[in-house]
């Protein structure tokens, strides 16, 4: 019997966990953090578990070819907001296997692989570099153009134990795998990384036996290797594990897990060494037992810990775009007590299915349970199925229940903030030249980006501190808006074709891939159309689609929303202070239309914490559209992605009246770097084109950030105007 209401708990758990993303996007995509990877090994077979541990998982002494378990795996994974597996691997029929079943079941699962590398053998000494370089070779021809590895442009796999190989070694196997794969060290310290920075592409930590409690100044450590890292434009993937323990396979180090404040505190600490990503140390590591998954010793409550780490306290409801005084609103709110009913049903057929399965006695209650058997394909399927499935069955069965797409509350359940109004000079009623937007629609799709076409002898490509072979894109990023988001408005935000904003440039680059959405585009100039005199190529190959030549900012109406086209190029328009000519037009526009929800939009970021930084100059902008009652900026210049919380003037996250900034410098040119967040920032991306695909609704907003190649949803979310 307590071999019985154990097992419930853990499937009580799950439900927990489960229970906690219904309604939820994915962690990444609603919560300011970088990537969570989870470090994750497919060698156990049967004959694994008969040593060296002292824990089991709760999914049973599993094989790890075994598809089902994968499956459960990856979806307990998600819901404890993990972005993806680092894969132990090296080349050998029976792990190359696992690895592409994997590999296949994550395609399906829309969940991100990458590797490690294992280049020490048992004894911890390395492998011949030769074998590690074929290893790696056939590694990228199988799967560099995977998009399921796809997280920093290309596949990233991390040479374990490259403290034990030379610098020329590593540059000589690494060298012809250099276009494919970002292969990065795994050195221990600055000195170690800086022998080998010449021919890595960053550095990934493996340290799991840090003790927080013995060693509380270790984030020094972890901010030192950042920094040098990141000053050499490389990667930098910081560790954080649960607790240590390999006393079972002769160790002697020990790191208490303390219920949970081991991870806490490691996350903490490494979240605040601006990484890129984030490595868990691990998801299934028994030996050293660092592992989260569900177990039999700590049941589920590191997924959960993990839940509460990657997600804080939960958007708000204002965030969800969800009235939380509306039970039967679209939120997940609506569906507590289906749920919990289910929960009730799945427990009870749990126990019946676990009575009905026979040929275990409750004496050896404290014996891990066996391996999972075959699926019969007889009358038992339905208890066979309840065996296989286990926890994976019951988190599919929940989110089975959410609706596929959430909507935007309704218009009665939102109330306005009001805007603050001004007297409006007839000359600066809002004005626009070019086509005009669609007319008797309420729903609006909105593809947009920034920084788009260049050829690649074009010097700002050439001189990319990120991915120097990844430039000039813009077909692709093209496709994506043709092929995947058939929008109803194409918003280029600036620095639309390299070098110089030529009409020459427009024409031959732009032209032939985003200007053949022409038609539905309403543009804004960046820095670079400066670059001709007057930005005169620019309003040539818009015409009056661009505003007034000499000014080059005007509004419209789309949908229910008011949209603010604004030049950022102060200096070369009279200015963007106080009293400037843009600035006076922008405030008398936003008094003239004080429409539901308003989206502002223009070249440099006031908020970033990419290469270009944040830049005051936009703080007047940013002052009237808060006091207008602006929902939503979206700016380019810096070539990377990046969300931030609503904000006001002076910065600070206001969830009531702030606008929300969303950096999307992606459009096909280059790669830059994100440094140190700003306050504020909840998602960042680098080394990845794409597109944002927005959807304007009566009274909110949607977003997803569509990334190449394979138009992979790498952030998504959904908010109410104000």
């Amino acid at each position: 019997m307590m071999r019985l209401i154990r097992r419930l708990g853990l499937l009580t758990g799950a439900m927990i966990v489960a229970l906690s993303v219904t309604g939820l996007a994915p962690a990444s995509a609603s919560s300011g953090r970088p990537p969570v990877l989870a470090y994750y090994y497919i060698w156990y077979n049967q004959a694994s578990w008969g040593h060296g541990k002292s824990d089991y998982p709760a999914l049973g002494r599993y094989n790890s070819g075994d598809a089902n378990i994968m499956r459960q795996q990856i979806e307990l994974a998600k819901g404890a907001g993990i972005d993806g597996f680092i894969v132990s691997w090296k080349e050998a029929p029976d792990l190359d296997a696992r690895l592409a079943t994997l590999v296949q079941l994550a395609q399906q699962e829309h969940f991100k692989l990458s590797v490690i590398y294992e280049a020490l053998d048992y004894n911890r000494q390395p492998l011949p570099a030769a074998k590690v370089g074929s290893d790696l070779q056939w590694f990228a021809a199988r799967y560099s153009n995977n998009p399921v590895f796809n997280l920093f442009g290309k596949p990233l796999v991390i040479w374990s134990g490259t403290w034990m190989f030379s610098p020329s070694d590593i540059q000589k196997e690494v060298a012809p795998v250099s276009n494919q794969l970002q292969v990065l060290a795994s050195e221990k310290d600055t000195s170690g990384y800086q022998r080998l920075a010449a021919s890595v592409a960053g550095d990934a930590y493996y340290w799991s036996s840090v003790n927080p409690s013995s060693n509380p100044g270790y984030g020094v450590k972890l901010h030192d290797m950042a920094n040098i890292v990141h000053a050499d434009h490389g990667l930098w993937i910081a560790p954080f594990a649960p607790g240590f323990d390999a006393r079972d396979v002769g160790g002697h180090d020990v790191v208490s897990r303390n219920d949970g404040d081991t991870l806490r505190t490691e996350y903490s600490t490494a979240v605040t060494s601006s990484p890129d990503a984030l490595g868990l140390i691990s998801w299934n590591e028994y030996s050293e037992n660092s592992e989260v998954e569900p177990s039999h010793n700590t049941g589920t409550l590191y997924l959960r810990v993990l839940r509460q780490l990657t997600h804080g306290l939960g958007p708000s409801a204002a965030e969800l775009g969800i009235d939380s005084s509306d039970s039967s609103g679209s939120g997940g709110g609506g569906l507590a007590l289906p749920l919990l009913g289910l929960l009730a049903i799945l427990v009870l057929v749990t126990i019946v299915g676990i009575r009905m399965r026979g040929g275990r006695n409750d004496n050896d209650e404290d014996e891990p349970p066996p391996p999972p058997p075959r699926r019969r394909v007889s009358s038992g399927k339905f208890r066979a199925v309840m065996r296989r499935r286990g926890l994976g069955l019951i988190v599919v069965m929940l989110v089975a229940l959410v609706p596929a797409g959430a909507t935007v509350i309704p218009s009665d359940k939102v109330t306005e903030t009001p805007r603050t109004t001004t007297a409006v000079p007839a000359s600066a009623v809002a004005h626009y030249m070019g086509h005009m937007p669609p007319a008797g629609k309420t729903t609006i799709t909105i593809a947009a980006a920034g920084d788009i076409a260049c050829t690649a002898g074009d010097p700002d490509a050439a001189n990319a501190p990120l991915y120097k072979n990844d430039v000039c894109k813009q077909q692709t990023t093209a496709n994506l808006i043709t092929k995947v988001i058939h929008p109803d408005a194409v918003l280029p935000l600036g620095d639309n074709t390299y070098p110089s904003g030529s009409f020459k440039g427009f024409e031959q680059l732009y032209d032939p891939t985003w200007g053949k959405l022409k038609a539905i585009t309403y543009p804004v100039p960046g820095n670079h159309e400066y670059g001709t005199p007057g930005a005169s190529g620019y309003f040539a190959y818009f015409g009056k689609a661009a505003g007034m030549p000499g000014q080059g900012w005007y509004s419209y109406n789309i949908g229910d929303w008011h949209m603010v086209a604004l030049n950022s190029e102060c200096e070369d328009i009279g200015g963007c202070g106080r009293g400037s000519p843009e600035e006076s037009w922008l405030r008398a526009d936003l008094a003239a239309h004080p429409a539901a929800c308003t989206l502002a939009y223009w070249h440099k970021p006031r908020w970033s914490s990419g290469t270009h930084h944040s830049n005051a100059a936009y703080n007047v902008f940013w002052q009237d559209l808060y006091a207008g009652g602006a929902d939503l900026v979206l700016v380019g210049h810096d070539h990377d992605y990046e969300r931030f919380a609503p904000l006001d003037p002076s910065g600070k996250v206001d969830n009531n009246r702030g606008v929300r900034e969303i950096v999307a410098g992606t459009g096909g040119d280059s790669h830059y770097l994100i440094h140190t967040p700003v306050n504020g920032s909840q998602r960042r991306i680098q080394g990845i084109f794409g597109v944002l695909d927005l959807t304007l609704q009566p009274h909110g907003y949607s977003w997803k950030f569509l990334a190449e190649p394979g138009a992979g949803v790498l952030d998504s979310g959904l908010a109410a105007c104000h």
